[in-house]
């Protein structure tokens, strides 16, 4: 496969407030060295407890934030953070879901709005209303949803509508941080499918960003675990989530709450 996005020796450091007038100020290590490659069509996971690195992984692979040190690269091209003029290409090519759809939604925009911020934002040419009405309905929604407010749905419909606006651009990578986490089991099901169906008509990556271990497994190709901002593991998501190398991915896959087998 063609590398989409690759990753090499990404770190981040922050620095803390001091707590004494003497030395030098205290430093978080939040990444440390983190290698990582998405292949073109292909689903990774990045799987570790909260605190871990995940999201701050994430921000930096889209140019949200900057590396202290380490390049990304977007097909072949180097992602620099920056103003809108210096990411646009990069926004065009990417598309992301947050874990709170209610949070990433403004509550005074109808949704037609915030699904079409993207096409506006990018100068996408054609019929954005057409267009957003297609992606609505691509989804799962009704074209007439457009003409609702944020309040008026139910955390799946938001979430849905979260997925059209990542998607209505066409990108070639979309992102989750934590997609379904704050969706009930039933809702979560639904929308999984959804997610996988994108993926194959569509042919995009995907980067997952999950601690839910049965996520990953119905959607993930590859998995990279993150422990304390490095990469313990990483690898094909049978191999690691059946028989993983790691002692941290051990101590993690074994706190996943079972429901034990009803006695005969």
């Amino acid at each position: 496969m063609t590398a989409l996005l690759t990753g090499r020796a990404i770190s981040r450091r922050y620095l803390l407030p001091r707590t004494s007038l003497r030395g030098p100020a205290p430093v978080r290590e939040a990444l440390v060295g983190v290698d990582i490659d998405i292949d073109e069509h292909e689903t990774v996971a990045i799987i570790g407890e909260s605190g871990s690195g995940k999201s701050t992984l994430v921000r930096i692979l889209l140019g949200l934030d900057a590396a202290t040190s380490g390049q990304v690269r977007f097909g072949g091209r180097e992602v620099t953070p920056g103003p809108a003029s210096r990411t646009r290409w990069l926004r065009r090519e990417t598309g992301i879901v947050l874990q709170d759809p209610y949070a990433s939604l403004d509550p005074r925009r109808t949704v037609g709005h915030a699904v079409g911020q993207p096409l506006r934002a990018l100068r996408v040419p054609g019929d954005h209303d057409r267009q957003v009405a297609q992606v609505l309905e691509r989804v799962g929604l009704h074209a007439w949803r457009a003409r609702q407010y944020p309040h008026e749905l139910s955390g799946g419909q938001r979430q849905r509508v979260a997925l059209a606006r990542a998607i209505v651009h066409g990108p070639r990578l979309l992102v989750g941080d934590e997609p379904l986490s704050a969706l009930d089991v039933t809702i979560r099901a639904q929308v999984l499918d959804l997610l996988r169906e994108l993926h194959e008509e569509r042919g995009m990556g995907v980067v997952l960003v999950s601690h839910d271990i049965g996520l990953v497994q119905h959607l993930a190709a590859r998995v990279h675990v993150l422990h304390d901002g490095r990469v313990v593991e990483h690898g094909p998501a049978e191999t690691v989530l059946t028989a993983p190398a790691a002692a941290y991915t051990r101590e993690l896959l074994a706190a996943v709450p079972r429901i034990p087998a009803p006695t005969p």
